[in-house]
């Protein structure tokens, strides 16, 4: 049993007035409110390591749940980019095997000199610049749909 010490404390009314309620409702003898504030007091110490405890818990799980929504993300970033990267390059080798077609075919004809389009513009450069305009158009318009209809 630990000693105990006398010490003569001034409590507001209502300290006292919790104290009697506490060893009331605690099954204490009303004659041994020092039992009673050692209780509250130890239940205090609990309640206080309790909440120490249930903050850093609360802290780590935010912090892993934060880190983890970033890797996520970063891993959505990495994977849009990619796509993008991948289209261009599509995008680039076609443009570089009809550059390589036209080349050659010009040389077959045996063509030095060329008319450009801001002399002339033929009609079939015409039709086929307003559908891949319509084409382009079109898909995009088909994407939008597609990213409404999944949010």
């Amino acid at each position: 049993m630990t000693e105990k010490i006398q010490k003569r404390f001034r409590l507001s009314t209502e300290a006292l007035s919790y104290i009697e309620e506490y060893t009331d409702n605690n099954d204490i003898p009303r004659s041994d409110q020092t039992e009673g504030l050692e209780r509250i007091i130890k239940e205090h110490k609990q309640l206080s390591k309790q909440n120490w405890n249930l903050q850093y818990i609360t802290e780590t799980v935010t912090e892993n749940v934060t880190r983890s929504v970033q890797i996520a993300l970063q891993k959505s970033i990495v994977n849009d980019i990619n796509k993008v990267r991948l289209g261009t390059n599509n995008a680039d080798r076609n443009t570089q095997i009809l550059i390589e077609l036209l080349q050659g075919f010009m040389q077959m004809q045996n063509v030095e000199q060329i008319v450009t389009t801001d002399i002339y513009k033929p009609t079939f450069l015409m039709e086929a610049e307003n559908l891949i305009h319509e084409k382009i158009t079109t898909m995009k318009q088909k994407k939008d749909n597609k990213n409404e209809k999944e949010n």
